[in-house]
């Protein structure tokens, strides 16, 4: 494979273009170059990439996808990619990888697409990726690429920050004195509503941070995101106007948060199941001799910063923070649900997520209470 060059198609949304950096990184010990397709949402985080760990980035326009997909099929071409990776499985994203012969189509098991019998016909000569595992959604994709001759490989959350973004995440943590004192990050939004704890419980456990804990309590969260429509930067106006907390919402980019959230700038991130907490405390693999390593079941040692996750209409064994330790991670669930919701605590199966199906917005994130996730971060803390 190191004399060919791959273009992985990956459209979803924000917090999931986060679980295939481990792969993205795997694949380029292999490929000679990597690019992706990536959806609108998730393109922020992807010209990160593109500073480095990815040579191009293609956007999935929604609206104009059948434009777009031959912009990118000739696009593609042209850069001489001869083999394509459809990690999710859905038809709609097989029309981005062109046909012809020399090149190289790999699609998911059947278990592991939600669209396999339209992704085949599609692509009828696709090679078919062995079925994944069904332990966390990082290990997932790694164990999807054992066929590329990628085993065993190192996890790594590493982002390519340009200078520019390091320097002005550098500048907030000196000029806010982040650093150095009992500090926490909250991070109260998520592209669906479904998955958004109350934003007056995001006000009431900061008021508790700070008057019972003794810390510092920043605001996270993008001024200008489409999909919840702005929803960061409006309650950051509606509950933390006053002062309280230090508001970061309106001053910083989607570079910036992603930099200050990964670089150890916050002792604990708290967040509902969404880009910032994947972002802060998915532990990547280290060495033995790393200051806070720990070292997992499987012998390798891993760091990242603490987190704590509110978690209720969405699965935490696939998507949680990713943490082979568990001592990085705290996730929170509700101690019930309401009667309507037939979520299952076993099998962590939600018929109602998603905004179009759930029986009303923030029903069961409102069952996490305030002093659960109090306590949560307090042992986080290590009070």
């Amino acid at each position: 494979m190191k004399n060919k060059s791959v273009l992985v198609v990956y459209s979803g949304w924000l917090g999931d273009l986060v679980w295939i950096v481990p792969a993205i990184h795997a694949l380029r010990t292999v490929f000679r170059s990597v690019s992706l397709v990536v959806s609108e949402v998730q393109a922020p985080l992807a010209q990160i990439m593109r500073n480095g760990l990815v040579d191009e980035v293609y956007i999935d326009v929604a609206a104009r996808r059948l434009v777009t997909a031959r912009i990118v099929r000739r696009a593609a071409l042209a850069r001489g990619i001869d083999a394509f990776i459809d990690l999710k499985g859905r038809a709609k994203t097989g029309i981005y990888m062109p046909w012809g012969r020399g090149l190289t189509v790999f699609i998911p098991h059947r278990k592991d697409a939600r669209e396999y019998v339209l992704a085949r016909l599609v692509h009828p000569g696709a090679i078919c990726m062995p079925e994944r595992n069904r332990d966390h959604m990082v290990d997932a994709y790694l164990s999807s690429l054992q066929n590329l001759g990628i085993k065993d490989s190192a996890v790594s959350f590493a982002l390519p920050f340009s200078e520019q973004t390091v320097n002005a995440g550098d500048q907030i943590i000196e000029k806010e004195g982040l650093r150095g004192q009992r500090c926490v990050a909250l991070n109260p939004g998520s592209a669906q509503f479904s998955k958004i704890w109350p934003a007056q419980n995001y006000r009431q456990l900061a008021e508790i941070l700070i008057s019972d804990f003794g810390c510092r309590v920043v605001l996270m969260g993008s001024r200008d995101f489409a999909p919840n429509h702005n929803y960061d930067l409006k309650i950051s106006r509606k509950f933390f106007s006053d002062g309280l907390v230090t508001n970061l919402v309106d001053k910083t980019g989607m570079d910036v948060d992603a930099y200050l959230l990964s670089s150890g700038a916050f002792t604990v991130s708290v967040g509902n199941d969404s880009f910032a907490n994947h972002m802060a405390g998915s532990a990547g693999e280290t060495d033995a001799a790393t200051p806070g390593a720990v070292q997992a079941a499987n012998g390798r040692w891993y760091k990242a910063n603490r987190t704590v996750s509110l978690f209720a209409p969405t699965n935490p064994i696939f998507c949680r923070p990713y943490d082979p330790t568990g001592s990085f991670n705290t996730v929170v669930l509700p101690d019930e649900y309401p009667e309507e919701c037939s979520y299952n605590r076993k099998t962590h199966v939600c018929p109602h997520y998603g905004d179009r199906f759930c029986v009303d917005r923030l029903h069961c994130m409102q069952k996490i209470t305030v002093e659960k996730v109090a306590e949560a971060v307090a042992k986080s803390l290590g009070l």
